[in-house]
């Protein structure tokens, strides 16, 4: 599907006038021209119509037409309903290991992925946060155009592991919603199975996911204590980045197989 991210300052204009690297993406990557069109989403997971109106030197103008059927379109997934909303907690790893699993996390449909300290963490984003989130946006941006997801990622953080029960409690305010944390080894009547945890339900998901190191003990229980369940997955041993696209992959086939 072609997908194009309208900018953030969209806010459902006639028509705008785009410039820069969205501009190089539409004319180059894509190799569009005047007259060709192509399915736009903004920031809040509209779809719209969009016609390149006239390319210049350094920018080019799209008209913007909501896109009343978007599922009749010959260019769209097919994708029988909305995905159900899962939030990520991802204790930060080190290196470039959030890179990955942040754009592998939006070609899934995660909606929120949210940055934890942990105590087990060796990454520090003290005093980069702002320039390494303005990063993360380019990526989130590039991920879904290249997956024409329809869920409107945001990456959040980084917030510190004992605030993630209050945390997931704005986010999935007027849902259900089940917390859960991926934990690497066997905690007394506390082994959920994952499809037992999630089959059947309908509201908002947590996933809880450690970094290199693992959570502590102590850490679990913190989140346990406050109504989320501990899955031990039944797989071999995953990095911290496996882990995670591994659960969420297998969270959403199990949600998505309950609505068909």
């Amino acid at each position: 599907m072609r997908l194009y991210l309208l900018p953030q300052t969209f806010k459902g204009e006639g028509t705008v006038e785009i410039r820069g690297k969205d501009f190089n993406y539409l004319t180059r990557s894509l190799r569009l021209r005047e007259g060709q069109k192509l399915t736009g989403r903004d920031r809040d997971g509209n779809l719209w119509d969009l016609c390149i109106e006239k390319i210049n030197r350094d920018s080019c103008l799209l008209s913007a037409v909501p896109a009343e059927k978007a599922e009749e379109r010959t260019d769209a997934l097919p994708q029988a309903a909305p995905l159900k909303p899962i939030v990520l907690y991802q204790c930060l790893p080190k290196g470039r290991k959030a890179d990955d699993i942040i754009k592998k996390a939006t070609e899934a449909g995660v909606r929120d992925i949210v940055l934890v300290n942990s105590r087990n963490c060796v990454a520090n984003l003290e005093g980069k946060e702002m320039s390494r989130l303005g990063r993360y946006d380019a990526m989130v941006t590039e991920a879904i155009q290249q997956s024409g997801s329809m869920v409107p990622t945001k990456v959040y953080g980084v917030i510190d592991l004992k605030d993630i029960p209050d945390d997931f409690e704005k986010r999935s305010a007027g849902s259900q919603k089940l917390g859960l944390v991926l934990h690497q080894s066997r905690i007394e009547n506390q082994n959920n199975d994952l499809l037992q945890c999630t089959k059947g339900f309908d509201g908002t998901v947590a996933v809880v996911v450690g970094p290199e190191g693992g959570l502590e003990e102590s850490e679990c229980q913190l989140l346990l204590d406050r109504g989320f369940k501990a899955v031990l997955l039944k797989t071999n041993i995953l990095r911290c980045e496996t882990a995670s696209i591994y659960a969420i992959g297998a969270i959403q086939t199990i949600l998505e197989s309950a609505c068909q």
